[in-house]
């Protein structure tokens, strides 16, 4: 007998996938979303990552990172880090979006029982918006400032300044057989920051927030403007911004560079920053509002994506609103609590969880191959390692130390906060926390069977798991109904559903195969 040639079995297609038109002719039809926006090009994309990577991050926090913990030796933890934590996990997160063309919040088809996951990377995103938003106003409010032709706070002898300013120009012409005292001195440019600008002066602390600087409350109106004007095509408009906004700030650090290091005694300012201080090692914008709105309307496309453009503006008008306590006389001290616990502990969480969940739930070989489907190659050892437990491992080891080495936060190294608003900071960054197993709660209810096979069933990724897009759909998210005469792709990941026919002519054994790939990830 001639051996007859063996055919994968027909996929049993579930009913929520099938539609009326299927009874009949074979076909079938299904309904996919309406464009949700994707990047005009690869250098948009590419500028959009340079513009993320060099912004208040680098310009405001950074220098005073490094000068505050031992100046150049600060760098040697510094790449440390960014090599073990860094670099592997922006690439892991990068390639779960690029790969799904999903928000945050819709990317954990991979996993739902962690969907909670991206209900905490959400709720940090917007509290980080609100008060990065807050110094985009300053920086506004300044710009404004300098269009003068002698800067406000380059002299004393206005209404604002105390009889402790000190003009420099005075120290340059000063009679110097006549001593004086400048240790309680304050320059000029201080007391225009902190008693023109914030007036925090009228303000006792935290829980005194005083009056609304007017002045500040309509630069961080316009701050909110010029983010909804940026985000307002989603991606297609906010890639072209970035074509300014990327290349911009590097136009301007190489001139305050070049600037910086003709004055006066730079070359001492960049010994005294850059020297070496290994004893102190040892001592105890608009991708933000973007990140919030893509998240809503992919998790409810339906409805939201073609009101985007009316959605992004309630975000931003909340968003505001949510805003205006930290333009008060003592909107400085919530600042400063925001920007201490809102990305802090819980942070570090939501990265420890995701990476678990990629290569322990979802399978390192499984996700390594979805990147080979996108970039033609697999990530070599070097990101395998980090994913699998340098960077979980690490995080962990600084989540531990953060709670040990606790202190409590303070305002210009003379105002404690109160305890009231410690644990309002500590709710803060677990409140967070909490979504990841209420979203796990939330998940396990939505499945049936027993507790073990529903937390199964919710840690699989869903029947529509995969690209997006129709034409990014190759290998095994790509399938051939078998009696279909015109055949549609249908992106399934393969679960019970016995074999698949591929465009590649592959039948995949499903839950043998996905066991024997996290096995082998796991070696």
């Amino acid at each position: 007998m001639k051996n007859q040639e063996h055919h994968p079995q027909k996929p049993v297609i579930p009913d929520l996938l099938m539609t009326p038109s299927d009874q009949g002719d074979g076909d079938l039809e299904i309904e996919y979303p309406e464009d949700r926006g994707n990047w005009t090009g690869k250098l948009d994309f590419l500028l959009s990552c340079i513009g993320y990577c060099v912004g208040l991050g680098n310009v405001w926090r950074f220098p005073y990172r490094a000068y505050t913990n031992g100046g150049g030796a600060f760098l040697v933890p510094y790449f440390i880090m960014l090599a073990i934590c860094g670099i592997p996990i922006f690439f892991m997160e990068l390639s779960l979006g690029q790969f799904s063309s999903l928000g945050p919040l819709a990317v954990w088809k991979i996993s739902p029982l962690f969907k909670g996951v991206g209900m905490a990377t959400i709720l940090i995103v917007c509290l980080v918006a609100i008060y990065y938003n807050m110094i985009i106003a300053y920086v506004l409010f300044y710009l404004f400032a300098s269009l003068t032709k002698n800067l406000p706070w380059q002299y004393c002898g206005n209404w604002w300044n105390t009889d402790l300013c000190l003009d420099h120009h005075i120290m340059r012409t000063g009679n110097g057989a006549v001593p004086f005292n400048i240790s309680n001195t304050v320059s000029p440019s201080e007391e225009y920051w902190s008693r023109y600008v914030l007036h925090i002066q009228e303000s006792s602390g935290i829980g005194d927030p005083g009056r609304i600087r007017w002045n500040l409350c309509l630069c961080l109106l316009l701050a909110w403007v010029i983010v909804y004007l940026c985000i307002l095509k989603g991606v297609k408009s906010s890639g072209k911004v970035v074509y300014f906004t990327a290349t911009f700030p590097y136009l301007i650090l190489i001139m305050l560079l070049i600037r910086g290091v003709t004055l006066e005694g730079a070359w001492l300012g960049i010994k005294f920053y850059l020297t070496p201080q290994f004893d102190l090692l040892l001592s105890p914008k608009f991708a933000f509002l973007e990140t919030i709105v893509t998240a809503v309307t992919d998790e409810f496309p339906y409805y939201l994506r073609p009101k985007k453009a009316f959605f992004s503006a309630v975000v931003c008008i909340v968003m505001f609103l949510m805003g205006l306590i930290l333009t008060t006389e003592g909107g400085m001290y919530w600042l400063v609590l925001l920007d201490d616990y809102s990305a802090g502990f819980g942070l570090m969480v939501v990265v420890i969880t995701t990476c678990l969940v990629v290569t322990r739930v979802y399978g390192m070989k499984r996700f390594c191959r979805d990147i080979h489907m996108m970039l033609g190659f697999k990530p070599g050892i070097y990101f395998k390692a980090c994913w699998l437990f340098l960077s979980p491992v690490t995080m962990m080891a600084l989540l531990v130390y953060s709670i040990i080495k606790y202190e409590p936060s303070e305002y210009n190294g003379s105002y404690r906060f109160p305890f009231w608003a410690e644990i309002l900071g500590i709710l803060m960054g677990i409140i967070s926390c909490l979504m990841i197993p209420m979203g796990m709660v939330f998940a396990v209810l939505h499945e049936e069977g027993t507790l073990w096979q529903r937390i199964q069933q919710a840690s699989r990724p869903t029947l529509d798991w995969g690209p997006s897009l129709e034409e990014n759909r190759t290998g095994m998210y790509v399938a051939t109904l078998a009696g279909s005469q015109s055949p549609k792709p249908l992106m399934v990941h393969m679960r019970k559903y016995g074999g698949i026919t591929s465009y590649e002519n592959i039948a995949f054994q499903v839950d043998k195969e996905i066991e024997e790939d996290e096995e082998e990830s796991m070696m």
